[in-house]
């Protein structure tokens, strides 16, 4: 263990580091037993204190990388082989596999690097197959065979493959392989590849070629109109020449496809496109139309985070377009529960099956709508999730409570030697906050099971750094595990005069609780104040304006900040939405949107749809979360926020 480590780490881990056996809950030794008395301060003295560690010039060389895409492949790979786990991996992945087209790579680094991190992209995948040809030829051909499949290569890798492997490749490889290239919309590569295909599928792929080539493309055959990659090309097609209208009734009337995309991602891209071009029948067509595209039962919210994010936002313009335009509930809820099953995090997955419920409600299906329900009451620290509870008539779930778990001995060593671990504790000692955070959420995103979540919960204690703890808790729950809500909502000393509640909802939103956040806008603090906002409280409450003190100061930040949120619930007529919302963009948005969307005070309507047409996605999360927070908050520690109150006392 490096000397900055062990001066990171308290002598409890040490000694159960070097010494035997370990299994504690985190409520003994991550949890500290009270968090308000600034334990988490004075670990994060004790940290500052230390010197600077092994892991400062891999910091520095990583900021450096992340930055710049055009260094060598050897850069790259390098770090990565040194640095499993740091932030952004998968950019610098891209930047390696990127130089294969500018630079040659001998095969032994090839080998070095792919037997560690498999190749994403196709030019790579290549590369990896021709590099392998001269330690395991039966390896290589397989693996040139499938990348001949996938399309994308350079033209040297292309005639190498083709070359070395070509009494390998089946007609249904060189079929494949057309197919894959008229999704990348590689004309050149395509046009070379059209001779090669068989002659069943060469029309089809000559219709598809033209679209490419600048020509029309329409075409009557039958195959064609159920084929996903004639129907994306000429999809895509349309709309850039402006026939908006021709693409939509060409996705609207489709009939089921033949066969799965090749590019599932681009597929489900170009509906969402055009279905955000369309009328609410025929978006909520479109999305209703998208189960032909994967294989029946497949899991959404194990796919690429592109293919997830544009899957669920089809799900939800369907399903709220079907629901508020056209008052078609019923079948807006199964396009909801599509939503929330393809999502990952707790707050996404509460929401889309609250919706359902609430979308089978108003369709009169009330076992329907209490199924759903029960899927989003699992989440009962979300919005959505109370909401969900209180819909079925039952009380918010107990918070409190520590999660239960044993840590052996090699399983503490290991995370105590890794170079994420000792990287975080670095970025805690001496960093930006936004080069800290980075480091923070890839440590609690990579850990997996409760012993991983465990370790992690204990290093944001030892290193005191409340916004590792949030970020930490968060990614236990979206895990399943159980036990981290007290972890992930830790407290302030909070000056007398000031809204407890408020202070901790908007902190925990806004900097995670870290007094050194600065916003890419300017905001600071732990509240993260505007600089002319802090000034103008400042001058209300008659005391000097010192920006130094919003980050040197807390309590200083946390006065300027409550008075802010007192003054725009005032301003609201104690509306906590609203006020949180002008917090976050400002009053003259608030107000824009109360025009634009009416006032959910005086019933014109609901104060859940009235947060979901908020204009900035943004402002819409920061209110779900800001209110949620609230909620946490008083039912965790009622005798310091001096009530508990649910979410419908907010949403007033």
């Amino acid at each position: 263990m490096s000397s900055m480590v062990r001066s990171a780490m308290p002598p409890l881990v040490i000694a159960l580091l070097l010494g035997g056996t370990v299994a504690l809950p985190l409520s003994a030794c991550a949890q500290p037993a009270n968090d308000a008395a600034n334990n988490w301060e004075e670990a994060r003295a004790s940290l500052v204190a230390s010197g600077p560690g092994r892991m400062a010039p891999e910091i520095a060389r990583w900021e450096r990388l992340t930055g710049n895409a055009d260094l060598n492949f050897a850069d790259y790979a390098n770090f990565l082989l040194a640095n499993p786990g740091f932030p952004d991996q998968d950019r610098l992945r891209g930047y390696a596999e990127g130089r294969l087209r500018e630079e040659f790579v001998p095969p032994e680094q090839l080998l070095a690097f792919f037997a560690r991190y498999e190749p994403v992209t196709n030019q790579a995948k290549a590369h990896y197959a021709l590099a392998l040809a001269g330690v395991d030829p039966v390896a290589a051909q397989a693996r040139a065979v499938n990348a001949w499949r996938e399309g994308e290569m350079s033209p040297t890798a292309e005639a190498t493959i083709s070359a070395m492997h070509g009494d390998a490749l089946s007609q249904a490889d060189h079929d494949a392989r057309m197919d894959a290239l008229l999704w990348q919309r590689d004309r050149e590569a395509a046009e070379r590849q059209l001779v090669r295909t068989s002659d069943a599928r060469r029309p089809l792929f000559e219709a598809r070629l033209a679209i490419l080539q600048g020509g029309d493309g329409a075409t009557t055959d039958p195959a064609a109109l159920t084929d996903p990659g004639y129907l994306y090309n000429r999809s895509r097609e349309l709309r850039q020449e402006g026939r908006r209208s021709e693409a939509i009734a060409l996705l609207t009337n489709r009939q089921p496809l033949a066969h799965l995309p090749f590019d599932q991602t681009a597929w489900v891209e170009e509906l969402l496109t055009v279905a955000r071009l369309a009328d609410a029948r025929s978006a909520q067509a479109i999305a209703a139309s998208i189960d032909d595209a994967f294989v029946p039962g497949e899991d959404i919210s194990r796919q690429t985070y592109k293919l997830r994010d544009d899957y669920t936002s089809l799900m939800w313009l369907g399903g709220t377009r079907a629901l508020w335009e056209r008052g078609a509930s019923a079948a807006a809820a199964p396009l909801f529960y599509r939503y929330g099953a393809a999502a990952r995090t707790p707050q996404t997955r509460s929401k889309g099956f609250y919706w359902a419920g609430y979308a089978a409600s108003q369709a009169g299906d009330t076992a329907e709508a209490n199924r759903y329900y029960e899927m989003a009451g699992q989440y009962g620290d979300r919005f959505y999730g109370q909401l969900a509870l209180a819909a079925m008539g039952r009380d918010l779930p107990s918070f409190a409570g520590s999660p239960e778990g044993a840590i052996a001995p090699d399983e503490r060593a290991a995370f105590l030697s890794a170079p994420l671990t000792a990287a975080v504790a670095e970025v805690a000692r001496d960093a930006p906050w936004r080069t800290g955070i980075r480091f923070y959420r890839a440590i609690a995103d990579q850990a997996e099971t409760m012993s991983e979540h465990l370790l992690v919960a204990e290093l944001a204690r030892d290193i005191g750094r409340r916004d590792l703890a949030v970020n930490l808790a968060d990614a236990a729950m979206a895990d399943g595990h159980d036990g981290f809500t007290q972890i992930g909502y830790p407290r302030l000393d909070v000056p007398a005069g000031t809204d407890w509640t408020m202070v901790h909802a908007i902190t925990r939103q806004e900097s995670q609780f870290a007094e050194n956040a600065i916003s890419h806008a300017g905001a600071t603090g732990l509240m993260q104040l505007m600089p002319g906002t802090a000034r103008e409280e400042a001058g209300r409450a008659g005391i000097q304006y010192m920006s130094a003190s919003l980050i040197d100061d807390p309590a200083y930040n946390i006065r300027l900040g409550s008075n802010h949120i007192q003054r725009l619930l005032a301003r609201y007529d104690g509306s906590y939405p609203l006020a949180v919302a002008a917090y976050n963009a400002g009053p003259g948005n608030v107000n824009k949107w109360l025009r634009e969307n009416g006032d959910p005070r005086t019933g014109q309507i609901s104060w859940t749809e009235w947060i979901e047409k908020i204009g900035f996605f943004e402002t819409k999360n920061y209110v779900q979360r800001v209110l949620e927070n609230a909620v946490v908050y008083e039912h965790l520690y009622p005798d310091q926020a001096g009530r508990t109150r649910t979410l419908a006392d907010f949403l007033r």
